[in-house]
């Protein structure tokens, strides 16, 4: 079942105009009212999303910065109707590689109503041949498990992101917690949050069969997390690049099953999928794919020393409880990614020539995760070392991770001779880095990469683990919990070569001690 895009037509509801947005009422000036943000951008196009109070056109007006040898000046424009919520994506093409831009963007109603403006600024990047430094931030895992908005200062540690000046920020999933919800004490003792006032999708009095509730949730949701300030801010200076993972729209799941392990009877699962990912694309600077309109995996180059894969654990993925086996060929048949984009990855990664290939990975690669895996089963890559003690271990034949299938990848990127892999990740909830060297296809050489994972933005924060999954013999070079996080990283020369260098930092943007990993080229 994959998901057309076509069918998932949004629906307008009466509910989102009449109680939650009151200021759409015909006649007034359509203003933007959740910021502006540029996402997508490659060496000579950039996607701009904005949101306007009404049905409206939003115009986009791009001016490069300083002198340009191709257009100095690019526009576009998308209406934004009530099926999108009032949103819309303009995208920018002829753009210069390596240019700054400024954008100007303004909802229009046509009739002479045209709200106030916004800018926003981004770097398109270098052409594959050039070779210059780059910064960039992965982050992800924000408003979870009651850490909302605080009264006092919002999410603060956008501040220090937004400082920092990076090329881009790769949002690694979980950016809403659809699943849960904000109230104005949460967890933490002392800090009083802005309540949301919306429901927490999961709530059994939620309505699954009802488009147009689960519309009014998952937008309420992703307006309550855009509507912070410093979150505005550092998207109006720093292009994103996004994927999904769970929490953007129901916890360990996956959208081509047919129901929900954790709610098995109840029914309306096939439309909360079709809704959360509608709503996805509807708040964000994503492009559609011309043969899948619901892709959400897909690659960017930037210049000579790095290629950024994307990539999607969720719209393929087999059910959790499944065991990890392989068919009679020898293949497993559990698949995490799908035949596609298994393939896909492969492929991109085997035949990169830049210096340094980087995937953006929804869920950890050697650490275990999931929600009582055993009943439900593992939620990530990694099998072992989930168990309670009270448990008495079981053979790899009966586990429920997806190891096979990353083994088998693994395998495939030895036999290409793969160099400077790294693996950016997210979703537990604590900072870690790790190497992993193992001989993956038996041929006497090795595959090395590096693992390294960041967050929570702001989410509860866990304490690191004592150990992870050993099946692709890690070593573990940092580990810190507790602490709301980022990873900033780095491509730079260094002594003649270019070193990707990366630290995690906390939320005032402190470098946490022992996180400075700095990695030279092989």
């Amino acid at each position: 079942m994959l998901l057309k895009r076509s069918c998932l037509k949004p629906l307008a509801t009466v509910i989102l105009a009449t109680v939650f947005l009151p200021s759409l009422a015909l006649g007034a000036t359509p203003e933007l009212t959740h910021g502006v943000s540029v996402g997508e951008v490659t060496s000579d196009t950039a996607i701009v999303w904005g949101r306007c109070s009404r049905e409206a056109v939003l115009a986009v007006d791009a001016k490069s910065t300083v002198g340009a040898t191709k257009k100095s000046e690019v526009t576009g424009q998308a209406e934004a109707k009530g099926g999108s919520d009032f949103t819309a994506q303009v995208e920018l093409s002829s753009l210069e590689a390596d240019q700054s831009y400024e954008v100007t963007v303004v909802c229009d109603d046509g009739k002479g109503a045209r709200g106030k403006a916004e800018r926003a600024t981004f770097r398109t990047a270098p052409l594959p041949d050039q070779s210059r430094a780059i910064s960039f931030i992965v982050g992800a895992d924000l408003g979870g498990q009651t850490y909302c908005r605080p009264k006092d200062g919002g999410y603060r540690i956008f501040k220090p992101m937004t400082e920092l000046e990076p090329d881009f920020f790769i949002a690694n999933g979980d950016m809403i917690y659809a699943d849960d919800h904000c109230p104005e004490r949460g967890f933490e003792p002392g800090v009083e949050y802005i309540p949301g006032g919306f429901p927490n999708i999961a709530d059994r009095s939620v309505d699954w069969t009802s488009p147009e509730s689960l519309d009014t949730i998952y937008r309420e949701h992703w307006k309550y997390n855009r509507a912070d300030t410093n979150f505005q801010e550092f998207l109006r200076r720093v292009p994103q690049y996004v994927q999904w993972d769970d929490h953007e729209m129901v916890n360990d799941f996956g959208a081509q099953w047919l129901l929900n392990p954790h709610q098995p009877k109840r029914p309306g699962y096939p439309t909360l999928v079709q809704r959360g990912i509608q709503s996805f694309f509807d708040y964000h600077p994503l492009s559609v794919h011309p043969d899948e309109s619901t892709r959400i995996y897909r690659s960017f180059r930037w210049g000579k020393e790095l290629e950024i894969f994307i990539i999607d654990a969720r719209s393929y993925r087999s059910r959790n409880d499944r065991v990890d086996e392989l068919d009679e060929a020898g293949k497993p048949v559990k698949t995490m990614l799908g035949e596609e984009q298994l393939a896909w990855l492969i492929k991109g990664l085997s035949e990169s020539d830049a210096t340094w290939k980087l995937v953006s990975s929804d869920v950890p690669w050697s650490i275990p995760t999931g929600s009582h895996p055993e009943a439900f089963g593992s939620d990530a890559y990694a099998n072992g070392q989930y168990l309670p003690p009270s448990v008495t271990p079981y053979s790899f034949e009966g586990r429920t991770g997806f190891e096979r299938e990353l083994l088998y990848m693994l395998g495939e990127l030895d036999k290409a001779n793969v160099s400077n892999l790294l693996v950016a990740a997210t979703d537990v909830h604590y900072a870690s880095q790790m190497r992993h060297e193992r001989d993956f296809d038996g041929d006497g050489d090795t595959l090395q990469f590096f693992e390294l994972i960041s967050g929570p933005l702001s989410a509860l924060r866990r304490m690191a683990p004592p150990a992870v999954d050993d099946t692709l013999n890690p070593v573990v070079l940092y580990a810190e919990g507790n602490i709301f996080n980022f990873a900033y990283m780095e491509i730079k020369p260094v002594d003649g070569e270019m070193r990707f260098i990366t630290d995690v930092r906390d939320e005032t943007g402190k470098v946490r001690p022992g996180s400075v990993l700095e990695i030279r080229p092989r």
